[in-house]
């Protein structure tokens, strides 16, 4: 460089030998010839073996787990090179933890050569390729008698933008941020890899200085020599000019001292500037596909099921779709075991769908696709193929006059995706209970079938295990009735209530020692009060079975609460549940421990739950 600053660290005699062009290409002589042998013998034991093992095979936790530490690892090496750069001295220890990471990219490369039968393919990979490269730069640092400090491990930074894609495509990264978020995170790590990596090339090429060959009166060449190096330039400088030239700043108070560098610098600008243009190109149109549903879902790592949604209530994205999710993705149900939600339209998303995909739990758990179950590629991009299951929901919101037509509809897309994916489960939601015959004639199994009416005997059921249970669930189910959203002003005020009440779930919790000795129904006048949360009902003891009571009465007496007796409460959300029974624990499932021991200390003493038997004259009662 052709700056005067002179306070960076000056490198001992000993450092000026060993940052020769003549060791740093006898290195470079070693790697690409380790690499080469590797793709000679791929090459041949793919020619002389069977290839019947190379069928697809899904990426598993292994494989995450060996990616991820690769990108440790990989950045473990390109700080090292920034310790070197900085110290400028062969040390020992260095190259001992050089090797203990050089151990771990030949495990990485050999594993990926054998679960795909050490096939060429797979082997003429620039993933392969930064491995061996790297085993072999410190493998000859072990073994040469004439090591240098300027090891060039920065060529790691490559390696982890490869390996963050392998983990983004594998869909680990999407149970924490959305597909516009990765690629965002994947452009901002690529900028900084590619900006490392220039920065790396063009200080080794300042401390190399240009390359001076020696010839004899035959004009063989018998040796290589430096000419002007620079020993001055630092990593840091080096980053300050690749930054402030690739942004097109261009201060001009650096510039490359050496013709290599120069060289360098020209393939770094013209490669620079047209790799950020695209990246920029790249989410922008990335964000414009999502929008219009023209992306392609990827499945997380960690989501135990991916099911299709698809319909009228789908398109509309009425009220029915939006509470079907809040149950479906509810926050009391473990991270793990919620599934990823796709949902297909035909049309680009209106007003009500957009509401859906920008709320919170569109955004976390749900992706839109705009395709047709008829069309082969739009199931391709859902990875319909690979889901557990699929829900054809109708739009309960319709006029009375239009509920024929949605229920041809749903029925008409449930068969077409029936057809086209054969062991797809399908569950269809009708809105008028003689559909069912039409689905049958659709070839759709009845059972797959629910109707708005269906749920009247399950609550006639209810009603004999638990008194005022189908109450509360015939209200909080008649939400989904319709969307009073066109209702007149006047009306709003108790509707925007009634919809707020039903936005609370019921919840389980263990009484806290501020209630123990308390009365039961005195316990849920104090805690809706103070709380807004409805106490709806005990566990008995054990000798009483174990029951849930509902209104605190156990045989006939009003239940007195103690400190651990588990209770099922009506709560906006677990926090504020937990909160106002004052329960120890803080766990929202640390309840069901309580639960499950009166429920077992009940049946060891011999004593039934909930079981009917016939009393004379034809009666039931409860044994």
């Amino acid at each position: 460089m052709s700056e005067t600053d002179t306070s960076g660290l000056m490198p001992s005699a000993a450092a000026y030998e060993e940052a020769k062009w003549s060791r740093v290409l006898a290195q470079q002589a070693v790697a690409f010839s380790a690499f080469a042998a590797v793709l000679v013998l791929t090459r041949l034991w793919t020619s002389f073996t069977s290839t019947k093992f190379l069928r697809r095979r899904h990426k598993n936790q292994v494989d995450t787990f060996l990616a991820l530490t690769d990108i440790v690892c990989s950045t473990a090496s390109m700080f090292i090179f920034v310790a070197q750069s900085i110290i400028r001295e062969y040390q020992v220890g260095i190259t001992a933890v050089e090797v203990l990471l050089s151990s771990f990219y030949a495990v990485a490369f050999v594993r990926r050569l054998w679960v795909k039968n050490f096939d060429f393919a797979i082997a003429f990979t620039f993933s392969t390729f930064f491995d061996v490269y790297a085993v072999s730069v410190i493998s000859y640092q072990v073994f040469s008698p004439e090591p240098t400090w300027l090891t060039p491990t920065f060529m790691r930074s490559i390696s982890v933008l490869i390996r963050y894609e392998e983990v983004m495509k594998m869909g680990f990264w999407a149970s924490y941020a959305g597909e516009v978020k990765q690629r965002l995170g994947l452009s901002i790590l690529r900028f900084a890899c590619v900006t490392f990596f220039y920065a790396c090339v063009g200080f080794c090429l300042e401390i190399l200085g240009d390359i001076d060959l020696e010839v004899d009166g035959n004009g063989a060449i018998v040796g290589i020599s430096e000419r002007s190096p620079n020993y001055d330039t630092t990593l840091l400088t080096q980053l300050y000019f690749v930054v402030v030239t690739l942004s097109t700043v261009g201060y001009g108070d650096i510039t490359p001292a050496t013709t290599l560098h120069k060289v360098f610098a020209i393939v770094m600008i013209v490669s620079g500037v047209a790799f950020f243009s695209s990246e920029v190109a790249a989410i922008v149109a990335l964000k414009d596909e999502i929008d219009s549903g023209r992306g392609k879902y990827r499945r997380s790592r960690f989501r135990n099921a991916h099911i299709i949604i698809l319909g009228g209530a789908v398109t509309s994205g009425s009220a029915t779709l939006q509470i079907f999710l809040e149950e479906l993705l509810h926050p009391s149900r473990p991270n793990s075991s919620l599934p990823d939600v796709v949902l297909m339209s035909e049309e680009a998303p209106g007003t009500g769908l957009r509401r859906v995909l920008t709320s919170a739990l569109g955004q976390a758990h749900v992706k839109f696709i705009r395709g047709s179950p008829m069309d082969q590629a739009d199931l391709a991009r859902a990875d319909a193929a690979n889901a557990d299951m699929a829900f054809v929901l109708g739009n309960l919101s319709v006029r009375d006059h239009l509920t024929e037509a949605e229920d041809e509809d749903t029925i008409l897309r449930a068969s077409l995706l029936q057809r086209q994916l054969p062991g797809l489960p399908v569950r269809l939601l009708l809105l008028r209970s003689w559909a069912k015959e039409m689905a049958r004639t659709a070839g759709i199994n009845p059972l797959s079938c629910l109707t708005s009416g269906v749920l009247n005997h399950c609550r006639t059921a209810l009603a004999v295990r638990c008194p005022g249970l189908p109450v509360l669930l015939t209200t909080m189910y008649s939400k989904l009735a319709g969307d009073w959203s066109q209702l007149p002003n006047s009306m709003m005020p108790w509707v925007r209530e009634y919809f707020t009440s039903m936005r609370h779930d019921v919840y389980g919790a263990q009484i806290g020692a501020a209630f123990d000795g308390m009365p039961f129904l005195e316990a849920a006048a104090k805690i809706y009060e103070e709380h807004d949360v409805n106490l709806l009902a005990v566990q008995s003891a054990p000798e009483n079975g174990g029951r849930l009571c509902p209104a605190g009465m156990i045989g006939g007496h009003l239940h007195v609460l103690s400190e651990g007796d588990v209770v099922m409460c009506l709560g906006q959300d677990v926090k504020r549940v937990l909160r106002a029974v004052g329960s120890s624990s803080k766990h929202p499932e640390a309840w069901r421990a309580r639960f499950h021991a009166v429920r077992t200390a009940a049946a060891r003493m011999g004593i039934r739950r909930e079981v009917f038997v016939a009393a004379p004259g034809g009666a039931s009662t409860h044994g």
